[in-house]
C-alpha cells in the first residue's frame, strides 16, 4: 500500500535515556504512532534508528501530515491531552515541523527518462 503524500511534515528526533531504551521503542511502536496516525490528517508514520553517522540524536520519527494546520486542530491537541502516559523518563526531544516548497503537492519523479547523448564530429 503507498501511503498518502501530504504538504507538510512532523520529524521528530528523540534520544531515549540509558536503560529505557527497550521500554520507549515498545511505548512508541505500541502506543504513540498508532494514537497519532487515527488522527485525521495524519496520514501516515515512519520511524527510524541511526545507522550511519556520529555525535547525532539516535531515533527519528517522520508523520505525513495534509498540511501543518493539523497540529493545531481540536483533534490532534485533544489526542495529545489523552495520550497514553510513558512510564519512563522522558526522552530528549527535537520537533520539528516543515511545510513543502517543492513541487507543489506530491513528490517531484523525473519521467523523462535517460538524458540523450549527443556526439558531434
Amino acid at each position: 500500500m503507498k501511503q498518502e503524500i501530504g504538504k507538510a511534515l512532523l520529524v521528530v528526533f528523540m534520544e531515549p535515556e540509558a536503560g529505557t531504551e527497550a521500554e520507549f521503542n515498545e511505548w512508541y511502536n505500541r502506543y504513540h504512532v498508532p494514537e497519532r496516525v487515527s488522527v485525521p490528517g495524519i496520514l501516515g508514520a515512519r520511524r527510524y534508528e541511526i545507522c550511519e553517522g556520529e555525535g547525532a540524536i539516535k531515533y527519528l520519527a517522520i508523520y505525513e501530515l495534509e498540511d501543518e494546520g493539523v497540529l493545531h486542530g481540536e483533534a490532534y491537541l485533544k489526542k495529545a491531552a489523552e495520550s497514553t502516559p510513558m512510564s519512563f523518563k522522558r526522552p530528549k526531544v527535537q520537533r520539528l515541523v516543515y511545510r513543502q516548497v517543492f513541487p507543489e503537492t506530491g513528490a517531484f519523479e523525473d519521467k523523462s527518462g535517460p538524458l540523450a547523448v549527443t556526439s558531434s564530429g
